[in-house]
């Protein structure tokens, strides 16, 4: 009976652990899109260009500074750098249907750029776009295991 007992704790405990994984993983995915939101805004309402770097395991802001170089976002701003929880992977950005290919890929400027950027997550990868009007959509992307 004790051991029937431990199993159906254990088991609460592992399910409880991984619901609590998924929704700060659906957390970051929602912030992202949120931050890529607020960086278009920024930079169309202080006439400033703004840059993402999507990195290994994290991504970053920029600014341009008075001699025309990228500076990261300072820490305590919303844009400032971030890291990626685990398993999290950065696939592709795409603007205007092309890959990316300069760096910084993706700058923020009077209007949202056209641009597409898709992340692999554990609960599956993720694809944001940009809105003319400034708004980035979120959508969930099935395996090709999945698909069919």
């Amino acid at each position: 009976m004790v051991l029937v007992v431990l199993a159906i704790t254990a088991s609460a405990v592992t399910f409880s652990i991984e619901g609590m994984s998924r929704r700060d993983n659906e957390r970051e995915v929602d912030r992202l899109r949120l931050v890529l939101e607020a960086a278009g805004e920024r930079a169309a309402v202080s006439g400033t260009p703004i840059a993402a770097e999507f990195l290994p395991g994290r991504y970053r802001f920029s600014t341009l500074d008075t001699e025309g170089k990228w500076r990261p976002v300072s820490e305590g701003n919303s844009l400032a750098e971030r890291s990626l929880p685990e398993g999290f992977l950065w696939v592709s950005i795409k603007l205007r249907g092309k890959p990316a290919t300069s760096e910084p890929p993706l700058v923020f400027g009077a209007e949202m750029p056209d641009f597409e950027l898709r992340l692999r997550t554990p609960e599956g990868e993720r694809l944001y776009r940009s809105r003319p009007g400034g708004e980035v959509v979120l959508e969930r992307i099935l395996a090709t295991d999945q698909a069919s």
